[in-house]
């Protein structure tokens, strides 16, 4: 499912990349996508929900960008229908290493349980 994600992105120009792979500073938007804790679902230890963390990042010189950008990632991501926006964004910070505004968005992955 997270390539899956990746590549829907992708083929929607959002830039995407997994957790370490961009390198150096922040000149074209782009957004990780990132998957974080797991959980069962009530009473079943097969089904569950994944937690999947959107951290996206715009360029310093351009503030009025991350709306637009954070945006289209959401209508994007509308589309997917195992997705579930849980309503929990942080606010835009800076990234003095990446030399950009960052902000990031969580969704609630609908899933099978492995193990």
């Amino acid at each position: 499912m997270v390539q899956d994600i990746y590549t829907h992105l992708k083929n929607n120009n959002l830039n995407p990349y997994f957790p370490g792979q961009h390198r150096g500073e922040c000149e074209e938007s782009f957004v990780i996508v990132m998957e974080g804790t797991q959980m069962p679902s009530i009473n079943s230890n097969r089904i569950g929900q994944q937690v999947m963390d959107f951290m996206i990042f715009v360029p310093l010189n351009s503030y009025i960008a991350i709306d637009p950008y954070v945006k289209k990632i959401r209508a994007a991501l509308k589309e997917l229908p195992y997705l579930r926006k849980t309503g929990g964004e942080t606010p835009i910070i800076t990234d003095d290493e990446k030399e950009a505004y960052t902000m990031s968005i969580e969704y609630v992955l609908q899933k099978k349980l492995e193990g």
